[in-house]
């Protein structure tokens, strides 16, 4: 007699929606993914043309082994799907003065490149990173995979010493006031803000507690799949296929059927699938406007303070250009002038941070001999329902400041280099990604409750649950993967 396997639907084939969509696989679940545009990652996607490849999406890789242990649930060697590299400098760091930083992942060997061109005793970076390493081991565990919102988990025994850690007074200061006093020089310190920008946040508000993130670079390092980061997606799709997931594209979810407080299933092309327990990887705003109409939102989590969004240029160079790493960037000169445009005024910064990642110099294939891809990216405010948002125009006009200033800090001059262009708005980010008001990550972090204003990873009601960047703990490849184990495990044990 065949088993009545439970039946899960996620919304959504991002990260987070194929990490869940494995987990509950592997716990018996009979598995159905919708998917409303032509293809599985979410914002992990690709653009190929005349011979180049651009990721589109997330560009650095922490944590590699939040990816592989979903192979390890089903008995499979990650190193089978898909392999990386381990990055030896993560970063090139120039400033408007023609100083060039590495940031390497060896943290003697970044403490001694810190030291000779900025001036700054190693052995007070060394200290920084320890006590971020010590910071980030305590309180991972109980804030970034568990569910913070069941008070239940947070308030064990075990718990207490990461409690009374995240009380000390310094993290009630900013990142930058904080990384001010250690460092006492205005480019190391840039440097350790930029970290803030990791979920689109600003260094000039946001908690001390963030610091964190620079141990999971510095302590830990970052890697770069051999084929890309696109092969990430791939990864788990073909992981996911082999063992049943269903994905269904161009299967745009309408609405999410809720029958006396309980999810039921959902509409698709007029079809109703019948489900018991839905996921939703899509963007938590949206989800609750647009496939939950008649519910109401729950606006303390909905109406928090949104994250940047990004303008990204994607060229094909003609030449190679051994003065740039695969990773590089070029500050602002006055940071927290950028942050209060991108954040108070809402406007685009005359003078932006700009981030060229390359991945050409590490993955063979990704652009014809004698070039490069460059993926170009500067901050930009979200988009605004109220106010008056730039147009196409406003948006390409900021590419010569980005030439001219690339000319200026690093001597390259790309003016009559570029033989492939492919342009990325915020407007665009909200149109194929899905991202409410085409903000990167959701809710941003600047107050030290902005973990907890993130919406939860389930609901009030009953059998739907949330995953994905815009609910807890956050966005990126990593803190999305977390979030998928979060949901799952709080679905196994409210599902019997």
């Amino acid at each position: 007699m065949a088993m009545n396997h439970k039946k899960a639907i996620v919304i959504g084939a991002g990260i987070a929606g194929m990490g869940v969509a494995l987990r509950l696989k592997k716990a018996g679940y009979e598995v159905n993914v919708f998917e409303q545009s032509l293809t599985y990652g979410g914002k992990i996607r690709q653009f190929a043309s005349q011979g180049f490849r651009f990721d589109t999406g997330p560009s650095l890789f922490t944590l590699p082994e939040l990816v592989d242990e979903l192979f390890y649930l089903f008995d499979k060697n990650p190193r089978d799907y898909y392999k990386y590299l381990s990055l030896e400098s993560i970063t090139r760091y120039f400033y408007e003065n023609e100083i060039a930083l590495d940031s390497f992942s060896n943290p003697e060997r970044f403490a001694e490149e810190a030291e000779h061109k900025l001036g700054v005793d190693r052995t007070i970076i060394l200290s920084f990173l320890k006590s971020q390493e010590k910071s980030y081991k305590l309180l991972a565990p109980i804030f970034l995979e568990n569910p913070i919102h069941k008070p239940l988990k947070l308030l064990k025994t075990k718990n207490i010493p990461a409690l009374f850690h995240v009380m000390n007074p310094r993290f009630l200061q900013s990142m930058n006031s904080v990384n001010e006093k250690v460092f006492k020089n205005s480019k190391l310190t840039r440097l350790f803000n930029r970290y803030g920008t990791y979920n689109g946040s600003n260094p000039y508000q946001m908690p001390s507690l963030f610091n964190i993130i620079s141990h999971l670079e510095h302590n830990v390092g970052a890697f770069l799949p051999e084929r890309g980061i696109r092969s990430i997606a791939d990864a788990l799709y073909s992981l996911a296929t082999e063992h049943g997931v269903n994905f269904n594209f161009n299967s745009l979810v309408k609405n999410i059927e809720v029958e006396n407080g309980t999810a039921k299933g959902v509409w698709v092309n007029e079809k109703f699938h019948k489900a018991d327990v839905v996921v939703s990887n899509m963007d938590v705003n949206r989800s609750f406007a647009e496939m939950l109409p008649n519910i109401k939102p729950p606006k303390i989590f909905l109406e928090n303070q949104k994250s940047t969004s990004a303008l990204i240029f994607h060229w094909g160079i003609e030449g190679e250009h051994p003065s740039l790493d695969v990773h590089n960037i070029l500050f602002a000169k006055n940071y927290k002038e950028e942050f209060q445009y991108l954040f108070d005024k809402k406007l685009l910064y005359h003078d932006p941070t700009i981030y060229i990642y390359i991945s050409s110099k590490a993955v063979a294939g990704d652009a014809p001999a004698g070039k490069e891809n460059w993926f170009v990216m500067i901050n930009t405010p979200h988009l605004t329902p109220s106010l008056a948002n730039p147009n196409t125009d406003d948006y390409l006009e900021m590419k010569s400041v980005i030439i001219e200033k690339i000319k200026k800090y690093t001597g390259i001059d790309i003016s009559d280099k570029i033989v492939l262009e492919n342009i990325t708005t915020p407007i665009d980010l909200q149109n194929t990604t899905g991202s409410y008001l085409g903000s990167l990550y959701g809710a941003s972090s600047n107050s030290l409750l902005s973990a907890f204003l993130r919406h939860p990873n389930f609901s009030k009601i009953k059998n739907l649950y949330f995953c994905g960047g815009t609910v807890h703990p956050g966005g990126g490849i990593p803190l999305c993967l977390m979030s998928a184990k979060i949901t799952a495990q709080l679905i196994n044990e409210d599902i019997p």
